[in-house]
């Protein structure tokens, strides 16, 4: 029908954030438990703990120009980050790992040897803990941990407390090493796991890192950007630090190259990058995507597609690249302890991207028309239903009819070259028709 655009009624969406599996779930009730056994508290710590954390969220946050010094040095403020910060990181986490399109380790790891997992700005090991939970079949693989942080503390805690919950848990868990230093120094750090070919980079990652390359001399480009990101200085930031990781993510090429891989193109190491899902967040990842791109990578996801992101371009007003998801999986200690500090949350969100070099990439069969969706439903004037927006590779989506999507879910969409254009923010308009779910 011409002007019509509809959703394939054979195409089955695929969620970014699926359930959590029984072991996640197991592992994040019985992180109390692990952190007594790390960081105990006494009486008057397990007290002011509520406080303790409104304090620290209000710190990182709305307060965040006070913050003079690492909160790592303040005792305080580090029993509030691993007992409420650290399980809901954790919460955001695990369903995006499950759901990323990851390369295999167990694919990438030469004969005998071992593959690195890089993550810069550890912290107490967050995202390799997320990983570990989210890839139970990943746990034998030959896989090593390389966390690289600005300070020690947290990565001495993280590492005790990954062996503390691989003890409870009963699986083993992958080795860790440890660096306090910084990012600027990765590849450096990095080198000496890589002599004579036994290790190989697999995965660098980075979450809730972005922002803090924004310093004091940037202030003016802030305030000029109007929307809280950097542009020019931005940039020239997010130039150097893919500068300072290419040699690890193009290690891997040159290895093959010798004959000492599998000679899998898709065993190349990939970029991921997880942001809060704020509009500084969103708009960092946003463009840091073109930066990348410009150079030579490409967009493996949550992106549909490595064209032009519509939402840097100006599509759909003033909003930015981020997904939110139900907080149904949080424990009930956590539950208890985010109520008495004041900060119950219902939905969880964040920003995110997966990157890697495009030259030998193949094109993944099946992936023209897909979309990702983006946001919460809302009312459309002369549409049926509640609609969506989507990210597609010739822009943005206005789904009709979408409430029984998800935001993060993937989709596919048959758009026909005329079709009809939201007024408001000139997305192309996608009919419900009769899509099946």
């Amino acid at each position: 029908m011409p002007g019509r655009t509809a959703l394939q009624k054979s195409a089955a969406r695929v969620p970014l954030f699926p359930q959590m599996s029984t072991e996640a779930g197991r592992a994040l009730a019985l992180l109390p438990e692990a952190l007594s056994r790390v960081r105990p508290l006494n009486l008057s710590h397990r007290r002011s703990l509520p406080e303790d954390a409104a304090s620290l969220s209000r710190l990182l946050t709305v307060e965040r120009g006070e913050l003079r010094r690492p909160y790592w040095s303040s005792p305080a403020f580090v029993s509030a980050y691993l007992y409420y910060f650290l399980p809901w990181n954790l919460l955001r986490l695990v369903p995006l790992l499950t759901a990323l399109p990851l390369p295999d380790p167990r694919c990438a790891a030469p004969a005998g040897g071992e593959v690195l997992l890089l993550d810069v700005g550890s912290g107490p090991l967050t995202l390799p803990l997320a990983l570990w939970l989210a890839r139970p079949e990943w746990g034998d693989a030959p896989v090593r941990i390389l966390a690289l942080d600005s300070a020690s503390q947290p990565l001495d805690l993280g590492r005790k407390l990954f062996a503390a919950l691989g003890e409870m848990l009963g699986r083993k868990i992958w080795p860790v090493l440890t660096a306090a230093s910084p990012v600027e120094q990765l590849a450096r750090r990095a080198a000496p796991a890589f002599s004579g070919g036994r290790v190989r980079p697999w995965l660098v990652t980075a979450a809730n890192v972005l922002n803090e390359l924004h310093c004091d001399r940037c202030a003016s480009d802030f305030a000029r950007s109007g929307d809280g990101v950097p542009s020019r200085y931005g940039a020239e930031r997010f130039e150097n630090l893919l500068e300072v990781l290419s040699p690890l993510l193009s290690l891997q090429r040159r290895a093959e190259g010798a004959g000492t891989a599998t000679g899998r193109s898709d065993a190349a190491p990939a970029l991921l990058v997880v942001e809060p899902g704020t509009r500084l967040g969103g708009k960092t990842l946003m463009r840091l995507r073109a930066t990348a791109l410009a150079g030579g990578f490409a967009a493996l996801a949550p992106c549909s597609h490595s064209s032009a992101c519509p939402l840097l371009a100006g599509d759909g007003g003033r909003t930015w690249c981020h997904f939110t998801f139900g907080s149904g999986g949080a424990p009930e200690w956590l539950r208890r302890l985010s109520a008495a500090a004041g900060l119950d949350k219902k939905a969880l969100s964040l920003s995110a991207l997966l990157l890697r070099q495009a030259s030998g990439l193949r094109q993944e069969a099946g992936s023209a028309g897909r979309a990702r969706v983006l946001s919460a439903p809302f009312a459309v004037p002369g549409l049926a239903g509640r609609a969506r927006y989507a990210c597609a590779d010739g822009g943005l989506l206005l789904l009709e009819d979408a409430e029984g999507l998800a935001c993060g879910d993937l989709i596919h969409a048959r758009v026909s070259p005329d079709a009809p254009r939201d007024a408001k923010s000139r997305a192309r308009i996608v009919r419900r028709a009769s899509l099946l779910y």
